[in-house]
């Protein structure tokens, strides 16, 4: 049986984990004294978690390569492949050095399984959707190698874009530190639009006075920017922003059906990388 992984910063929750047959990959995080182990579970953080947030009280444990090695090898030994679609390797702590060397000790280990990992290039939905379409290309095809090289292709064509409430969290937060000090004198007062490219680098997109301005701006990136959008699931995830993230939506629909549109809140995991408030959109780019 083939065992298909999603990152758990992939914004893919428990019955659409469920009804894709994918399965979540491990993740931490710490509050305080308290581990929380990343489960896919979908309901709205508490105010009291999202003042937790604000305040910078949960960060990110890292994985190590051991523990990247046990959670995997265990399906592995029990006749498994693995395809593991992880978020850019470039926004881990470490650059993603310990899963790749998790990967590459496996592939020796169990030279008789697959052992693949998919470098998607992006974040939240765009690692969901990559995954998604090549499950469902799998199930189609039969062929996992083929399947396989499908996502592989994907990958790289899917950015990430989203609008920033509170631009102190680019400074503070490990993962976005360099870029985000950089960027403080000139974004003081106002809401950056950041993006994930399709080569997986974090950058500064635009910014705006406000942050409904800067939702608003989200649109025209996509239309700009966007090719095939009625073609791929088209994404918008947000977090403390839904009444934002709906007028997105419905500004959307001109361009796609209902249908075609994932609409979700986002995990505590993204909140702890940009803040407790914001709203993102992952579309096919040109």
């Amino acid at each position: 049986m083939v065992k298909f992984f999603v990152d758990a910063f992939a914004d893919m929750f428990g019955d659409e984990l469920t009804k894709n047959n994918l399965n979540l990959a491990p993740s931490k995080l710490q509050c305080g004294k308290n581990i929380i182990e990343f489960d896919g579970y979908s309901k709205k953080p508490s105010k009291s978690v999202l003042e937790d947030v604000r305040k910078n009280k949960y960060s990110i444990v890292h994985i190590t390569e051991q523990e990247w090695y046990d959670f995997f090898a265990k399906y592995l030994k029990d006749g498994d492949d693995v395809v593991f679609f992880t978020i850019s390797l470039k926004l881990f702590s470490d650059g993603g050095e310990d899963l790749m060397a998790a990967f590459t000790e496996l592939g020796e280990d169990f030279p008789q399984r697959t052992v693949k990992l998919v470098n998607t290039k992006t974040v939240s939905r765009g690692t969901s959707n990559i995954a998604i379409l090549c499950q469902t290309y799998y199930n189609s095809k039969k062929n996992l190698e083929s399947a396989i090289k499908f996502a592989t292709d994907l990958s790289g064509q899917f950015v990430t874009a989203f609008v920033v409430d509170d631009v102190s969290f680019l400074s503070s937060n490990p993962i976005l530190q360099k870029s985000g000090s950089s960027l403080m004198g000139s974004l003081i007062g106002m809401k950056p639009i950041i993006s994930i490219d399709k080569e997986g680098n974090f950058k500064l997109l635009d910014k705006s006075r406000g942050f409904k301005a800067g939702v608003n701006k989200l649109f025209s990136i996509a239309k700009t920017n966007g090719e095939n959008i009625a073609d791929y699931t088209f994404s918008i995830v947000y977090a403390d922003a839904e009444e934002e993230a709906k007028t997105l939506k419905n500004k959307f629909m001109e361009l796609v059906n209902e249908n075609e549109i994932c609409f979700s809140p986002t995990s505590l995991n993204n909140m702890t990388i940009v803040g407790p408030k914001f709203v993102g959109i992952t579309f096919h780019s040109k």
